[in-house]
């Protein structure tokens, strides 16, 4: 669970949401780089190195803002929740 008291890079480092991020840019950045570089990667063209790490990059962050996000908007619901009940 997130706790809103603590800054927004501890969110972002949160374990759980790291290696969630990790295994959804591997995945994502993987088959985006088989699609953008595909002759790169099979054929003769030359590699370009620097958007194969972006392509990697973008959807970890893309990630890991989106289930910060997530968790932050359920903690703020499960807050109201229990204020309400009391």
């Amino acid at each position: 669970m997130i706790d809103k008291n603590i800054g927004l890079l501890n969110q972002l480092f949160n374990p759980t949401l790291v290696k969630r991020s990790l295994a959804t840019a591997l995945i994502v950045g993987a088959i985006l780089n088989v699609i953008n570089q595909y002759d790169g990667v099979f054929g003769q063209a030359p590699i370009l190195w620097g958007s194969m790490l972006l392509t990697f990059i973008v959807p970890y962050f893309v990630s890991s803002v989106s289930g910060m996000l997530t968790l932050r908007q359920f903690a703020r619901q499960q807050a109201t929740k229990s204020s309400t009940s009391e």
